[in-house]
């Protein structure tokens, strides 16, 4: 009878009221939790989500911390995937942290096939959850023209066969009490359908009526009665018929009971016998604990004030003295989690003309707000408005929830009943995911696998030929590590395994590193090295969604605009390649080659028979190899590559190991500036310039006396040995010759160079007359737009040739994690 009288005090009034303001009796797990394995969430903002092949997809990722939103760039890089709808991977790009914005673009020309893709964005740390907390997106990609040799891979959607999942408010069903149950309803594709039923007992007799909502879900509401089994007979659109049954009912169960109104929502547990003793209620926010107490029996519910509660997703929780959970129920709270955001337009919206957006974003509490926002203004008529969801519904909703959720902003896009319900039967039907709270409360805490990732890093292992040595002495090997586009070199420790890893250092995509193993001193046998292949996670791909019903021809208007730019497609800016050629024996405009007294070319150094640069030098005139020590006419040289001189080589400073200072002039070589170094025996104190192949180098000399003074002071007594590197094809043709056992070759994803949204500018009467045709889609895209210390901010940007009637976007998080959005649809100079 406990429960009889539980629902009695809630019927007469006799619930309390607590507010998120009151503290608690217990420790925090949670923020022992965060402080072990802090996560992250990711939003990825696009200019449009729908694109004519040839254009270019412009992207911001927003990484927030999961806990408090506040913006974060503890990852140094962002992964974004393209991938069709099997799948396979079109494009990937690594984003890297530049003033802690990550930003960048996806070209998609050369498509093979159009249609349905998803945009898929983590960093390496988010592997910890697992790809199931990558944000992911849905994006439509059309040919420009249609062809019989088109393909496409967006077939009409067939669903031969469905099912229909329920789940119970609070895990169970109890006789005797009025339950509300959820439900999903989903085809033999993955994708949800729309359902009618009814729901009958044992006895054939009709106990409620159900109907999806939205996205294949719904809620039905019945009282179950004690030995009576339920069951639906569902008919998805079509005319196919199903019988499904619901869960038996389980009185010994303890479940939670939610009554929701506007302004408040209140808990109440129910269950077919007295309550156990030690029971503990828990609410919590992202982590963010709101209320944990033990339940007092002297009342029969709790009454929450929605005004008091962070906004997003409750997780409630019912647990026993040991703190396991005995139920479980979600509640979605539209608290102040919002920015105030306002725009003003000013100018003219004619044709060729500027218009300036005034932004200002206040934050709830009525101060202005810190941060910045990504911004996109789009052609109406020509792309269709965006359905893959809003930073608001990735931070709050879908980033917390389990699966895949269809068009999330439509949750929010209202406060009518008909939304309210369909977002509780979201969360009664796609769980909460993010931390396992009993754990969390017996002090079990889930420690990250994977590191934040803080920089470039190459990893490999190398082995020696041989049958008795393959694995002695390999700690006595280095790895040294040149990338010859961009003379830089370095070095690291090989273990006694072999392994290596190389960081340190930031490159972007299409370098080419080269890794040699070299003896730490002394003379061994040559290594071979090989080189660790990059490791991306499988992400899998999203369920298809069904097509949304198309009120306006925005394809046929897009591709329209690109026919009237013709030969002037702004789409992508594209410089044709350049091959630049001249004849060897032309005398170099390099002043190391003009200054210097002496020259080898590559074909002198080829025939002299060396086999390293090392030994070609010591076949110079006036050198002296002794060791690791390189003398000419009795002083130490100063090492230069391509011009550049080697100070991160030569000027190491380890005294006593690798480089003594002496004050007799006779032992020093005095550097540009102004110290003076020794080499010691030691193959340590090399310069590592001499690692690189020696089928790399194009040129030899040697500079002395005055023509030294170029590259700086007190460089004449010494000289400079000077090498020059091949380039372009030549060099290509030297890696692709270099024999595999001498060098390891790599070229891993590295960050993607930046790009600059080009938009034209009217600014003079001669721009605005031009013949150019002017037919953007996307008229304007800035992945960066910083609040000033009032909370404002403005945007200028240019009309096109085309009707004014422009859609604007705009996302960002303050710094305070509060979430920037404003859309304003259809901005036409009369609408302003």
């Amino acid at each position: 009878m406990r429960g009889f009288f539980l629902v009695l005090g809630y019927l007469i009034g006799g619930g309390l009221s607590y507010g998120f303001a009151q503290p608690s009796l217990y420790a925090n797990p949670f923020i022992e939790q965060i402080e072990h394995y802090p996560q992250e969430k990711l939003h990825v903002s696009t200019d449009k989500d729908s694109y004519i092949a040839g254009d270019t997809i412009w992207l911001r990722a927003h990484c927030a911390d999961a806990a408090t939103h506040r913006p974060v760039a503890a990852s140094r890089y962002v992964y974004v995937e393209l991938r069709d709808d099997r799948g396979s991977l079109v494009r990937r790009i690594k984003l890297l942290s530049r003033d802690s914005v990550y930003s960048g673009y996806l070209p998609t020309q050369s498509l093979e096939r159009f249609g349905d893709y998803s945009l898929t964005a983590y960093t390496l740390y988010m592997r910890n959850p697992g790809p199931e907390y990558f944000f992911k997106k849905p994006l439509t990609i059309w040919p420009y023209q249609e062809s019989r040799r088109t393909q496409r891979n967006t077939s009409v959607r067939k669903v031969s066969d469905f099912d229909v999942s329920f789940f119970p408010e609070g895990g169970y069903l109890i006789d005797g009490y009025d339950c509300c149950v959820a439900f999903k309803a989903l085809g033999d594709d993955g994708g949800s359908v729309e359902v009618t039923g009814v729901v009958k007992n044992d006895r054939e007799e009709t106990v409620d009526t159900l109907r999806t909502l939205h996205g294949g879900m719904g809620c039905l509401r019945f009282t179950a009665h004690t030995s009576e089994r339920y069951y639906a007979e569902c008919t998805m659109a079509g005319g196919k018929t199903e019988r499904f049954d619901l869960p038996a009912s389980r009185n010994t169960a303890c479940v939670l009971k939610i009554l929701q109104t506007e302004e408040n929502f209140t808990v109440l547990p129910i269950s077919g016998r007295p309550l156990p003793k030690g029971l503990k209620l828990l609410v919590h926010c992202r982590g963010n604990i709101c209320y944990h107490k033990p339940w007092n029996y002297d009342y029969a519910s709790l009454i929450f004030r929605r005004s008091d509660l962070p906004g997003g997703i409750l997780q409630i929780l019912l647990l026993d003295k040991a703190g396991n959970a005995l139920s479980e129920r979600l509640v979605f709270n539209r608290g102040e989690e919002l920015a105030t955001t306002d725009m003003q337009v000013q100018g003219s919206l004619k044709q060729r003309t500027k218009v300036t957006l005034a932004v200002t974003a206040t934050d709830p509490d009525g101060g202005p707000a810190a941060g910045d926002f990504s911004i996109a203004v789009t052609d109406r008529a020509a792309v269709p408005a965006a359905t893959s969801g809003s930073i608001y519904s990735t931070l709050l909703l879908t980033s917390e929830l389990r699966g895949t959720i269809e068009t999330p902003d439509w949750y929010f896009e209202g406060r009518d009943a008909a939304r309210v319900t369909a977002l509780d039967a979201l969360l009664l039907t796609q769980g909460w995911r993010r931390y396992d709270v009993p754990e969390l409360m017996k002090k079990e805490y889930v420690e990250p696998q994977y590191p934040l990732e803080v920089g470039q890093e190459i990893t490999g292992r190398i082995s020696k030929s041989g049958l008795w040595n393959r694995k002695k002495k390999l700690s006595r090997y280095e790895m040294r590590m040149i990338v010859p586009s961009l003379h830089y070199v370095t070095k690291c420790a090989v273990d006694d395994t072999g392994a290596f890893a190389l960081n340190g250092f930031d490159f972007p995509d299409s370098t080419l590193y080269v890794l040699r193993p070299a003896a730490v001193r002394g003379s061994m046998p040559e290594a071979t090295v090989k080189v660790a292949r990059d490791s991306f996670p499988e992400v899998g791909t999203l369920p298809r969604v069904p097509a949304q019903e198309q009120k306006k021809p925005y394809i046929a208007q897009a591709r329209y605009y690109i026919e009237q730019r013709g030969q002037t497609d702004m789409r992508n800016i594209l410089i044709d390649t350049v091959y630049v050629t001249h004849h060897k024996r032309l005398e170099s405009t390099r002043p190391e080659h003009r200054l210097a007294a002496r020259t080898w070319t590559a074909e002198q150094i080829k025939e002299s028979g060396a086999g390293t640069i090392l030994d070609f030098i010591a076949r110079m005139p006036g050198m002296n190899v002794v060791g690791s020590q390189v003398w000419y006419r009795g002083r130490m040289p100063v090492f230069m590559v391509d011009g550049q001189i080697e100070e991160t080589i030569a000027m190491l400073e380890k005294p006593g190991q690798e480089i003594q200072y002496f004050e007799d002039d006779r032992y020093t070589g005095e550097l540009s500036s102004g110290r003076q170094i020794a080499y010691t025996d030691d193959y340590k104190s090399l310069p590592l310039c001499l690692s690189y192949p020696l089928s790399f180098v194009d040129q030899i000399g040697v500079i002395e006396g005055a023509s030294t003074v170029l590259w700086g002071p007190g460089l004449a007594k010494n000289g400079i040995i000077s090498i020059t590197l091949k380039h372009g094809e030549d060099l290509d043709n030297a890696i692709s010759k270099t024999p595999s056992t001498e060098i390891g070759l790599t070229s891993p994803l590295g960050y993607q160079t930046p790009a600059e949204f080009y938009a034209p500018a009217y600014a003079t009467e001669k721009a605005r007359r031009s013949i150019v045709p002017d037919y953007r889609t996307t008229l304007y895209w800035n992945p960066t737009v910083k609040l000033d210390d009032t909370g404002q901010a403005t945007v200028e940007f240019y009309t096109s040739d085309a009707p004014a009637d422009y859609d604007i976007s705009i996302e960002g998080v303050t710094q305070n994690g509060k979430i920037i959005q404003l859309k304003k649809f259809g901005l036409t100079a009369d609408s302003r």
